[in-house]
């Protein structure tokens, strides 16, 4: 990627130069557990790779100067299970309105977050909210989840819950981009919990928003057990998504002039 796409990377005298006209693009990670299989930064990952191709796909058609990874979300409902570093949802929305307040300060009037965890899609929309209607910037925000951006036909055609959560959904995009990063189970915990039974193994995509007490621990913290990721896969799915993200960016481009 160049570097004169890269926030960190560009002097104050670029970055100001650059603000006026171009959209500041902030990936949403996590750091939680993933399960015995998949790592704590896994969202992260994922939604910082979407960024950097979806920016590379983009090219000349609309200036893009992508920030750094946000790596902690709001990651409660895992914090049970430990290997989590999580914002409660009143900091962590505090927190993206205030990279937004910020990088309005620093001249940008274009800004959006794409997200790659599922438990900052409300806070974050809350926070796009708060900056533009309580706060009153003169910054227009988008919020992006990236499996929103996979063919609604794609992921029901998928032989297990997707995006879900640690399961074979994302395994499969890790597969695609840190293979040695995927553990093979140990066969003596592969049983342990079947996963039909799994209260998570159920698309919230289909069934709206539930919640209820050890949801989570009755799942293990996963939607699905890893069996065989599949690379193939993860890399056609971030491509499509990858595509789907350039579309999308161009499109607020044109419409926030």
């Amino acid at each position: 990627m160049p570097s004169t796409l890269l926030f960190g990377e560009l002097t104050r005298d670029s970055l100001r130069a650059l603000s006026t006209e171009a959209i500041a693009l902030v990936p949403l990670g996590a750091t939680e557990q993933h399960g015995r299989q998949l790592p704590a930064a896994t969202d992260t990952m994922i939604a910082s790779h979407l960024a950097e191709s979806a920016v590379r796909l983009v090219g000349d058609d609309a200036k893009v100067v992508l920030c750094p990874a946000m790596p902690y979300g709001f990651s409660e409902h895992h914090v049970p299970f430990g290997a989590t570093i999580s914002l409660d949802s009143d900091t962590y929305i505090r927190a993206l309105a205030s990279i937004g307040r910020s990088l309005s300060k620093s001249g940008f009037k274009r800004l959006i977050f794409l997200n790659g965890h599922g438990g900052n899609a409300a806070p974050g929309a809350t926070a796009a909210d708060r900056l533009v209607t309580e706060l009153g910037l003169n910054l227009a925000v988008g919020v992006l989840n990236y499996w929103d951006c996979i063919d609604e036909s794609v992921l029901a055609s998928l032989p297990m819950p997707a995006p879900g959560h640690a399961g074979q959904f994302e395994a499969s995009l890790l597969s695609a981009l840190r293979p040695e990063l995927v553990r093979a189970l140990p066969e003596d915990r592969g049983a342990e919990i079947d996963d039909a039974s799994r209260p998570l193994n159920v698309s919230d995509r289909m069934t709206g928003t539930t919640r209820f007490p050890q949801m989570w621990q009755a799942s293990d913290g996963v939607t699905d057990t890893v069996s065989r990721p599949d690379p193939q896969l993860g890399s056609e799915l971030l491509e499509t998504a990858s595509v789907a993200i350039a579309e999308y960016i161009k499109s607020f481009d044109a419409a926030t002039r």
